[in-house]
Parts: C-alpha cells; sequence; structure tokens
C-alpha cells in the first residue's frame, strides 16, 4: 500500500489519500516504461535521434530504451518528462489515478 500526501493551497492542511498500486516484475515494469517513452516520442513527433541528442546518448541506445533492453536513468527520466511535457510518474509506468492524485 502506498500513501500519497498531498498538499492543497494551504500547507498547513496536508491530506492524504490512500491506494494500491498493483506489483508487477522488473521486466514487465522496464516494458512499461519503454511502451511509454516511445509513445512520448511519438506523440511529440521527434525521431529517435533527435530525442538521443537530448538526453547525449547515441541512437542505438535510445533504440534500446524503447524496446526495453535499457532502463533510463534517473536523469534520463527527468530529462524525458521536461522534453516532452509528461509527468515522470507517468514516464515511469503509474496509473492515471495516481498521476491524476499528484497534480492536486
Amino acid at each position: 500500500m502506498w500513501v500519497l500526501h498531498l498538499r492543497g493551497y494551504s500547507p498547513m492542511k496536508p491530506t492524504t489519500t490512500m491506494f494500491t498500486v498493483p506489483s508487477i516484475a522488473c521486466k514487465e515494469a522496464r516494458r512499461e516504461i519503454a511502451s511509454r517513452i516511445r509513445e512520448a516520442r511519438l506523440q511529440s513527433g521527434l525521431k529517435q535521434c533527435d530525442v538521443a541528442e537530448e538526453l547525449n546518448i547515441s541512437q542505438s541506445t535510445y533504440s534500446r530504451m524503447e524496446r526495453g533492453v535499457l532502463a533510463p536513468d534517473c536523469a534520463q527520466i527527468r530529462v524525458l518528462s521536461g522534453l516532452h511535457g509528461i509527468s515522470i510518474l507517468w514516464l515511469l509506468g503509474m496509473p492515471n489515478f495516481v498521476v491524476n492524485a499528484a497534480r492536486h
């Protein structure tokens, strides 16, 4: 069980939302992240070489990330989030209700 602490406009009144995030195997998580990385790139209209350049890696290395052979590191996830204008939580494969709860 995960506990997400959300803060409204008043930092003195935190709210807590409890939810269960499904447990998945590492290999499955890597596939989910790879799928979301690819989906974000396609939605942004970028080529693999464009994203690879932003990450300072080769196009072939980036391709391996999109196929789930390699997992991006924390810094790369942060860059991808900013590049595509998407939530890090979504990029990491979290369900939409978790991403939406974190926004509010």
